[in-house]
């Protein structure tokens, strides 16, 4: 369920570009927007800043509709059995909430209180019970310092700081950067062979001529074709993130809808960060390989992959595991802490771009920031393995073996929890672990080679 939630987001990134390029063909189809030659003339200046401003307020305005809706479905949502019963404290509401959830009949004494309930027309008071108050000091210290849960916290807030450095430092948000990767030759240089660089409509004047002086303009991202016009270039971009990002990133958490229960998630949350690190690299190596050449194309292909890759591991786990793993008290609370964790890192990779971007003038700067990129992902592999619990275990029926989420109360005891049912939970014990299997591993393997001999 998680997982299918958070493929809302590629699929909210892919509908805001195909909104803003219904829009664009829409003044297109009503005005001629094209043969304004908008950016290339001064002759239809006014009326090509009228248009544009028009499709910036229809795009931004668009922009209230899911908000209302999201607004009028929120009304339809029930608080869940555990929030009512261990946040709210109230347990009849408990029950009225996780039967209109799953619709089945309460059996025993809740069932019949509930029935009581339903004739009498009056809420049942139930027996209170003892309930530590949420958000003490007493509670926020026994579980966070005394049983040192910060530890999963730390897990979950890092593995989302360090994602979305990596996500958000490809910069891929940045169409020049976009474009200039699609790119299959230098660009084009600014002179008078361009056709454009005469006016084509009477008593206009081409403004490409001030661009030798002045340099291309910020919306020209189109290298390749700089007589492009507002329309052609916008037509362009939005095509380029479709079917670099959108579509990839898509195509990673659809599948990782399937595979949510028979992957271990934080071993794959692990495995996912390696594989992208090792991705990313190749990437930087293969964009410096082929940038602005033919085989310009295979940097955009290694560009996808890594997008299926993001959603098909940890940007999808990053969003799910601390959803899962806090008590249901803290839960959205340490959630929150986490997503913010994310923003900062999305900060921070901003600003790393922009000082790469500033001191470093190559024109294939780009290749440096996949691979500085790529090596930040691993970090997120070892505060994945370091800090975060398993929130699955292995179970065997008929010989068969498969994988059983715990639930949600048993990973809300956090720590304790996990070290009574036997798992490593500090760092030594997880490194011990490690190297106790790497020794197992290589005794085989020589055992195997000795065999081999005689």
């Amino acid at each position: 369920m998680l997982s299918s939630v958070f493929l809302m987001q590629p699929v909210g990134q892919a509908l805001a570009q195909l909104v803003g390029l219904l829009v664009l063909l829409g003044f297109n189809n009503s005005n001629n927007f094209q043969a304004l030659q908008c950016g290339l003339n001064t002759a239809n200046a006014e009326e090509c800043r009228r248009a544009v401003d028009g499709i910036w307020r229809i795009v931004i305005g668009s922009g209230a509709i899911p908000a209302l809706l999201a607004i009028i479905f929120r009304f339809f949502l029930f608080d869940c059995g555990l929030y009512s019963l261990e946040v709210r404290n109230k347990p009849a509401v408990a029950i009225m909430n996780t039967q209109r959830i799953y619709g089945a009949p309460v059996s025993g004494t809740l069932g019949s209180t509930f029935q009581m309930q339903n004739q009498n027309g009056m809420q049942p008071e139930l027996p209170p019970r003892p309930m530590t108050i949420q958000f003490s000091k007493e509670d926020l210290y026994n579980y966070f310092i005394r049983d040192k849960n910060w530890h999963y916290l730390l897990g979950t807030s890092m593995t989302w700081f360090v994602l979305d450095v990596s996500f958000y430092g490809l910069s891929l948000d940045n169409r020049r950067t976009l474009s200039d990767m699609w790119a299959t030759r230098d660009p084009v240089p600014i002179d008078e062979n361009l056709k454009c660089w005469k006016s084509s409509i009477p008593g206009g004047n081409s403004t490409v001529p001030q661009w030798k002086q002045t340099g291309v303009p910020v919306w020209q991202t189109d290298v390749l074709h700089p007589c492009a016009t507002i329309y052609d270039v916008l037509v362009e971009q939005t095509k380029q993130y479709l079917l670099t990002v959108s579509l990839a990133s898509i195509a990673g958490s659809v599948c990782f809808i399937y595979f949510a229960n028979r992957l271990p998630r934080r071993h794959w949350l692990t495995a996912s960060f390696l594989i992208l690190t090792v991705l990313l690299m190749v990437t930087g190596g293969v964009y410096y390989g082929v940038h602005h050449s033919a085989a310009a194309p295979a940097t955009v292909v290694f560009v996808a992959i890594n997008h299926f890759i993001f959603n098909f591991g940890a940007n999808t786990l990053t969003f799910i595991i601390p959803a899962e793993i806090f008590p249901t008290c803290y839960r959205c609370t340490c959630h929150g802490i986490s997503a913010a964790s994310g923003k900062l890192g999305s900060i921070v990779a901003v600003l790393v771009v922009y000082g790469i971007n500033s001191a470093y003038k190559s024109e294939s700067r780009q290749g440096l920031i996949f691979l500085l990129f790529g090596s930040v992902a691993a970090m997120g592999a070892v505060f994945s393995w370091l800090y975060l619990p398993d929130s699955q275990r292995v179970m065997e029926d008929e010989g068969k073996r498969f994988l059983e989420t715990k639930d949600l109360e048993e990973l809300g005891e956090g720590r304790e929890r996990a070290r009574l049912n036997g798992e490593s939970i500090t760092t030594r014990e997880k490194v011990g672990k490690f190297e106790t299997k790497t020794t197992t591993a290589s005794t085989q393997r020589i055992d195997s080679a000795m065999n081999l001999k005689l």
